[in-house]
């Protein structure tokens, strides 16, 4: 016990730790993630309408991370444009509900969304009304990308029902391994990085296609967001140069 105390000091004093999650790979408390939130759009405007099989679904479902009273941190592809049509219907609004506050949601004007560029992997949400009392994630504040080697931690969000504002949902944490990438035509070393989900995790409480969510580093009391999920094993790397002054500046613009 004595030795488990002194290494948690140690960790604590170098200001980082591996990952910020009590239980790598099993159900996390939302408490400990409030910053963790839900962003859903609705496609149809009829939910009973039979989708074109494997092409679309009723809802498309992300995470994001809020990381200022205002701004939601996610990728760019949880977001469908207002003006496409899906089998005749126009896509709805796009929704933030908050995991440590059932049932609060916030309507997203389409003006709020912000790109990293036209064809983007990564985008800020603004959020219409301030959002208080939550404790969010951090931004690096001096950026060091992520080693080869190194483990992380990434959340991947599961629930119940998609499409109700009560629907329970269940958090996960991932460890996550900083490694090269297998295919470099899917991601660019400028911009993003790979990290591959340490294999004893159930691939089915990871949610792959759970795209948005972050990639944290513990840093004191803070859970620090180094990366955002684009696919299975690619994150756009926040500290890339464009990416964090595009990020910080955005955020800035009031």
């Amino acid at each position: 016990m004595e030795t488990f105390a002194f290494l948690h000091l140690l960790l604590l004093a170098t200001g980082a730790s591996a990952y910020a999650c009590k239980d790598p790979g099993l159900q996390c408390s939302i408490v400990d993630h409030p910053y963790h939130v839900r962003l859903v759009q609705q496609l149809l405007d009829d939910p009973d309408i039979l989708p074109l099989v494997g092409l679309i679904q009723p809802f498309l479902i992300c995470s994001g991370t809020l990381i200022h009273e205002r701004w939601v941190l996610s990728a760019g592809d949880c977001y469908y444009e207002p003006n496409a049509a899906y089998i005749g219907q126009k896509v709805k609004p796009l929704r933030v509900r908050f995991g440590s506050r059932p049932g609060e949601n916030q309507v997203i004007p389409h003006e709020n969304i912000r790109k990293f560029s036209s064809d983007s992997n990564i985008m800020l949400v603004k959020l219409p009304e301030t959002v208080r009392n939550i404790v969010t994630a951090q931004l690096p504040t001096s950026c060091t990308h992520p080693k080869i080697g190194e483990t992380l931690l990434g959340l991947s969000c599961h629930c119940t029902a998609y499409d109700s504002d009560t629907a329970k949902v269940t958090l996960y944490c991932v460890e996550r391994n900083i490694t090269t990438c297998g295919d470099p035509k899917k991601t660019s070393s400028q911009l993003s990085f790979c990290a591959r989900a340490i294999m004893s995790i159930s691939p089915f409480l990871t949610c792959p296609d759970d795209s948005g969510g972050p990639l944290l580093r513990r840093e004191g009391s803070a859970d620090v967001v180094y990366g955002v999920k684009i696919s299975d094993d690619n994150f756009m790397d926040v500290c890339a140069d464009a990416v964090r002054q595009w990020i910080h500046e955005t955020i800035n613009e009031g």
